[in-house]
């Protein structure tokens, strides 16, 4: 049986559900980050694949939790599922960017600060005294711009599968109660007086 929906109800399951796809979109990257380690061809290969097993799998996982808060509660339409799955893709979208953060500032420092040098000296040829100034300037703020960053890029990836997604869960019937021969509560009170 159905539950009602409601507005906290909804907040409710996207926060659990956002944790789900946030947590998970973490697991698949850190695969393909192992993946992409193997050095030579076979790496790149299994790097390629484990990124597009990445995509297809967070694809999938945010269906999943579409049509089970479907399934969970009694939505009036498109526009609740809507809803839900767009709070989903910013709550999941924090989630990741958090832990980029985090890997970014704590757990990797070093491969960060490693890759901010690397970036430095292939630009230092190229660019000027002043452009490489600016330069350093925007690697110290690094961190905060991949969050942000992030957090558009997940919730671009929520809110497209959201708007495919929800047409296909709950399709809109254009012509809504025209060609069902009238109003149900009628029919409803039509038939409790027969019980009488």
């Amino acid at each position: 049986m159905k539950k009602e929906y409601s507005s906290s109800a909804s907040w409710n399951s996207a926060a659990s559900a956002g944790l789900i796809m946030g947590l998970g979109t973490i697991a698949l990257a850190l695969v393909q980050s192992f993946a992409g380690k193997i050095p030579g061809l076979a790496g790149s290969l299994i790097g390629f694949l484990a990124m597009v097993l990445k995509i297809a799998a967070c694809i999938y996982l945010f269906k999943w939790l579409l049509v089970r808060f479907n399934e969970a509660y009694e939505l009036p339409g498109q526009r609740e599922l809507s809803k839900f799955g767009l709070k989903v893709a910013l709550l999941s979208a924090l989630v990741v960017s958090a832990y980029s953060l985090v890997e970014m500032l704590m757990i990797k420092p070093d491969a960060f600060a490693e890759a901010m040098e690397q970036a430095m000296a292939n630009y230092s040829a190229v660019l000027d005294s002043n452009s490489m100034r600016a330069m350093e300037t925007m690697m110290g703020k690094m961190p905060v711009i991949t969050f942000f960053t992030s957090i558009v890029y997940c919730f671009i990836w929520g809110w497209v599968l959201t708007g495919i997604y929800a047409k296909s869960i709950i399709p809109e019937d254009p012509f809504g109660d025209v060609f069902k021969g009238g109003n149900d509560s009628e029919g409803k009170d039509d038939s409790n007086q027969t019980e009488s």
